[in-house]
């Protein structure tokens, strides 16, 4: 499944707005914000039609998977955007994770959980608000609701960061360690960084992260962090090879990068990192460019073009390197 949706759910109490375009999008948010609510309204709907007094608008089939024979309708389903609850009983299992990668759906997930088995985009994590008394809709009785991000990483200059660490181990280290040298430490891997920067947590940090992917970890950390009160800025961008993909070294249209949705398709990529990666290792194989996601080679290490993939970061992080060449 590929494709942006605008997704319209309302009665004559309530409407809510939505728009998904990856595989996997969580609603998360306080108790009493209309998640469940939302829930509800589809699959009244999905039951009854018209005649349940609800309208549902979107360009794709909606539908509400429950516990109830969960897994021969998941196998079943095709081109649809799947809503779950989080009083399901499979939501945490494997089998669940397992049946999603390949699948030809996309799915909304109501949880205030993290699901390690599932990479989900840190861009992807909504809330739900209110946004009736706006200037958009206070003449209406209807109660109006629309999705927010809940997170945002805007890093702002600051102290020069005494340790850099890394998700990645592979590739995107090898750059940062040229960008940031005898500074950065990788994590090797999504679920050990947070131990990481409790090894570190007497230091300036900056944490660097594929966002694409990091969905499931993003929660914890951040409330460690704030919890502990920790000198860390946190840099998430889709992944490594999306910032190699914008740097210019190659032909990439304009709409890879900024239309991702149109490309990735959800039952061969389980996120945009995937895609990126696939993207990048397919356009160089076989020429001197080749990219390879083991270890950087040495095109990706000339100081031009470590250059002009550190323009792709924020400001700040371009004004704290110090470029060594190897």
């Amino acid at each position: 499944m590929i494709g942006r949706y605008e997704i319209e759910v309302y009665n004559n109490r309530i409407h809510y707005f939505l728009t998904v375009k990856r595989n996997i999008t969580i609603l998360q948010g306080n108790s009493a914000t209309g998640k469940t609510e939302l829930i509800r309204l589809i699959q009244e709907y999905e039951a009854n039609g018209a005649s349940s007094g609800i309208t549902l608008r979107c360009d794709a089939k909606c539908t509400v998977l429950t516990s109830i024979d969960w897994e021969l309708r998941m196998q079943a389903l095709s081109g649809t955007i799947v809503f779950i609850d989080e009083t399901a009983t499979f939501l945490k299992s494997g089998r669940f994770a397992e049946l999603v990668k390949g699948s030809d759906n996309y799915y909304v997930i109501v949880t205030r959980d993290d699901l390690g088995q599932l990479p989900y985009s840190v861009e992807e994590i909504y809330g739900l608000r209110n946004v009736t008394d706006s200037q958009k809709y206070k003449k209406y009785r209807r109660v109006y609701n629309e999705m927010y991000r809940l997170y945002h990483f805007d890093i702002k200059d600051g102290t020069e960061p005494e340790t850099v660490i890394t998700e990645d181990s592979n590739s995107g280290f090898d750059y940062f360690n040229l960008l940031f040298p005898k500074k950065c430490i990788s994590s090797h891997g999504k679920a050990r960084v947070q131990d990481m920067i409790r090894k570190e947590q007497r230091k300036t940090m900056l944490i660097i992260v594929d966002g694409a992917a990091f969905g499931s970890e993003i929660g914890k950390v951040m409330r460690y962090i704030k919890s502990n009160h920790i000198k860390c800025a946190l840099y998430a961008p889709e992944s490594f090879e999306y910032l190699v993909l914008s740097a210019g070294l190659f032909d990439v249209p304009k709409s890879v990068l900024g239309e991702t949705y149109l490309f990735a398709d959800s039952k061969q990529y389980m996120s945009w990192e995937s895609f990126y990666t696939s993207y990048l290792t397919d356009m160089t194989r076989n020429t001197i460019f080749q990219y390879g996601k083991m270890s950087l080679p040495a095109y990706y290490r000339s100081e031009g073009n470590v250059r002009k993939i550190a323009e792709q970061l924020p400001p700040v992080l371009q004004d704290n390197s110090t470029h060594e060449n190897s």
